[in-house]
């Protein structure tokens, strides 16, 4: 340095050399290069607070079976101000120092707030660190790229907190294998460039520990290929500081850390413990199509309260663990086309409460939850949505949803702008729960599978409460683009309160016996499941739909709503005779329900003589007509008989009585009269217009009123029997003016 004048603009060279002082250049401005090449330190180098131009320590590549010619214990480099570039290339860095920057732990290489203007390059470099850091600089600055690539090693914590670098960190081909479980920190760092954790000519990069990106702002990308990354054991490699984990073991730690770029892991990339981003930033999107994420029976992608700027996609990922989405926001569509998720922490592989998907969500072909029946007991999920705003169509054709138990697929609440296609080949275990969503599009189950099945042995989580064993539940959902159905179900069914545009189905399968709950289910016609044809319109098939499908008990008169809407949807497309016949079919399966004292079979057929017969349940009221002519037979029946007939009597004006012969003192005293009516001073006597007047009250043809049975003459029954009829012809009139006053109302509405 005192005769630096004399020093060339390449600095000083020197190679081959055992340096068994200590390199002191504290403090010290050096305005040319210093470069050692293949040279072994005894002493640690001291450039604390120098200002140097550049610093090169390498040396030869190693060949198989020799150790490094450059080797250096320990480089304490704190505040130093480097104008140009650090390299420590093919180097072996030892050593365990402590200085003022941290009280407590020990590091080989120290460069705390220092500055570099260039980069920092470490090919091949082996920190072999005895203390608990291998390089600590926090707070440095970096103008260049940070490239600790192909066959760099590290067996301690790598710590960055707070760095500025300007370029990118290349950890291309490294292996970081820490003891204390904390592989790289850069919590709170701003890398100017990407992110590379990639594989190098030679090399496939090996993280084990924790990978820490706390709050850290990156411009560009995030690229792990071809990489193996291990999470410590739980509870090791945590800060005393640090937020809650959402894990027991994370390999990638970086809560709401900042991504401009795309964050991928590609397929060859294999991740042994959880991933957490909850509330970063991605602006690029997530790409993790056909990656391995194992952290089974915990979190294994954290993505809560998440901002991700484009799709995020897992085509053909293989997760064990939950990916759990919650309030996490999406720009794009959210892609798990043939992922494997299973072994999640709780009830659910997928969750996704509250999220906004811009996109499509797409589980086409996927598998979540493992198989039926499990090979591994609680290794089942679910996927839930509950709240979530889907702005696109929700697809998972030939999809299979494994929750024994519990609900495979929770969309309450959820609102989807698209269709919700659960079709072709899917396949639900549990029961799918769609309470009072929203879906913009239609809802199609053609060529689905839904059963209900409880939790399986060993199975030690609690089970969803289902006191009706529901496959598929949508109490007052909403379906504005239609329903179609033409699904395979085990299990019961539950359209309470819901609404749709159209319904196809086929009502002769597509509904389980006595479990299809209906109440309130308002739809504005029929269709064909295939969308050719017109559906099934037939008032015999809907009968037969509304009335074995009905969950209520024999002794219960069921549910008049689904009936009567049935009854509409034929009324308003011109169908007014199969309306009526749904509404008698009602009124019969009603009848046949009656509790108490219809129960007595005789009574039970009196009854349904009465309303099949005689009264038509109020819709056919001409019918009242059979009864009352029956009536007038019955009573004119007794009477036609010449001999029964003379117990009738009348009187005239004068007190003469008649019998319909004539006078009754010319018949008693054997002298045939001449005239039957007294010439007109009474009503000739008719049987018929006598029962007709009897039964019918409305009518008055002077019969009843002129000639009553005598008593006397062994009447006394037939007056008794004429009350009787009097009587059931006033009931029966009144049946028939009450519903020829309710058929003129509802034709009329």
């Amino acid at each position: 340095m005192e005769r630096a004048a004399e020093v060339s603009q390449f600095g000083v060279r020197i190679s081959n050399a055992r340096i068994t002082g200590q390199l002191d250049l504290s403090a010290c401005r050096v305005d040319f290069p210093i470069y050692f090449h293949d040279c072994r330190f005894v002493e640690p180098i001291l450039i604390e607070g120098g200002a140097l131009h550049s610093l090169f320590l390498v040396g030869t590549p190693p060949t198989e079976g020799n150790t490094a010619k450059s080797s250096v214990p320990g480089i304490l480099g704190n505040g130093v101000r480097i104008q140009r570039d650090l390299l420590l290339s093919h180097t072996l860095i030892t050593g365990a120092h402590q200085t003022t920057s941290s009280i407590s732990s020990s590091s080989a290489v120290w460069l705390t707030e220092a500055e570099i203007g260039g980069r920092v390059l470490a090919v091949g470099t082996v920190i072999d660190a005895t203390g608990d850091r291998a390089i600590q600089a926090d707070r440095c600055q970096v103008t260049g790229d940070v490239r600790l690539i192909q066959g760099f090693t590290a067996n301690a914590e790598i710590r960055l907190i707070g760095a500025q670098l300007g370029g990118s960190l290349d950890l291309a081909g490294c292996q970081l294998v820490p003891r204390n479980g904390r592989a790289l920190d850069l919590a709170e760092a701003t890398i100017g460039g990407s992110l590379f954790i990639n594989d190098s000519p030679r090399h496939a990069p090996l993280i084990r520990g924790r990978l820490e990106l706390g709050r850290a702002s990156i411009n560009g990308r995030v690229l792990v290929r071809e990489a193996t990354l291990s999470a410590p054991a739980a509870g090791v490699g945590r800060h005393h500081y640090n937020a809650k984990d959402p894990a027991q073991r994370l390999a990638i730690v970086a809560q709401g850390a900042s991504i401009r770029g795309e964050l991928s892991i590609d397929e060859k990339t294999s991740v042994d413990g959880g991933i957490t981003f909850a509330g970063a930033a991605i602006g690029g999107g997530i790409l993790i199509d056909g990656a391995t994420i194992h952290n089974a029976s915990d979190v294994a992608l954290d993505l809560t309260h998440a901002e991700i700027g484009s799709k995020l996609s897992a085509v053909a990922a293989n997760i064990h663990g939950t990916v759990d989405l919650d309030g996490a926001e999406v720009a794009g569509p959210l892609d798990l086309t043939r992922a494997e998720i299973g072994r999640p922490v709780r009830r659910y592989c997928l969750t996704a409460i509250r999220a906004v998907v811009h996109g499509d969500v797409r589980l086409v072909d996927a598998k979540i939850g493992g198989t039926y029946p499990a090979t591994i007991p609680g290794g089942s999920g679910g996927v839930g949505f509950r709240g979530a705003e889907l702005r696109g169509m929700f697809n998972a054709e030939g999809a299979q949803v494994v929750s024994p138990g519990d609900k495979s697929l929770n969309l309450h609440q959820a609102r989807i702008s698209g269709n919700l296609r659960l079709c072709n080949g899917f396949r639900s275990i549990g029961f799918v729960a769609l309470n009072r969503a929203l879906v913009e599009g239609r809802l199609r189950c053609d060529g689905g599978t839904f059963e209900w099945h409880p939790r399986e042995a060993g199975d030690s989580r609690l089970t969803e409460r289902n006191d009706r064993a529901v496959a598929f539940e949508s109490i007052s959902a909403t379906f504005r683009g239609g329903v179609g159905l033409g699904w395979s179900i085990v299990g019961a069914v539950d359209f309470t309160d819901a609404r749709t545009t159209y319904l196809a189905d086929g009502p002769a399968q597509d509904w389980p016996l006595h479990d299809s709950y209906l109440s309130g289910f308002k739809y504005e016609r029929y269709a064909s499941i295939s969308m050719h044809g017109s559906g099934e319109w037939g008032w015999k098939a809907r009968v037969r739909w509304l009335r074995d499908r009905d969950p209520a008990a024999s002794d219960e008169p069921g549910d008049t709503g689904p009936w009567e809407q049935a009854a509409q949807i034929l009324k308003n497309h011109g169908d007014s005779t199969g309306s009526e016949q749904i509404l008698v079919a009602y009124q019969r399966t009603k009848r046949q329900r009656r509790v108490g004292w219809a129960r007595s079979r005789l009574l039970r057929g009196l009854d349904r003589i009465f309303n099949d017969w005689f009264r038509g349940y109020g819709y056919r009221p001409l019918r009242a007509l059979i009864p009352l002519a029956l009536l007038v037979i019955a009573v004119a029946g007794p009477l036609l008989p010449a001999r029964e007939s003379q117990v009738m009597r009348a009187t005239d004006p004068s007190g003469v009585v008649y019998t319909p012969r004539g006078e009754l003192s010319l018949v008693e005293s054997g002298q045939q009269p001449g005239e039957t009516c007294g010439k007109g001073k009474v009503r000739c006597f008719n049987p018929w217009l006598y029962a007709v007047d009897t039964v019918v009250p409305i009518v008055d043809l002077k019969q009843r009123s002129t000639w009553s049975p005598s008593s006397d003459a062994g009447g006394a029954w037939m007056l008794a029997w004429f009350n009787v009829a009097t009587l059931a012809g006033w009931a029966v009139s009144s049946l028939l003016v009450v519903g020829l006053a309710k058929a003129g109302s509802r034709s009329l509405n």
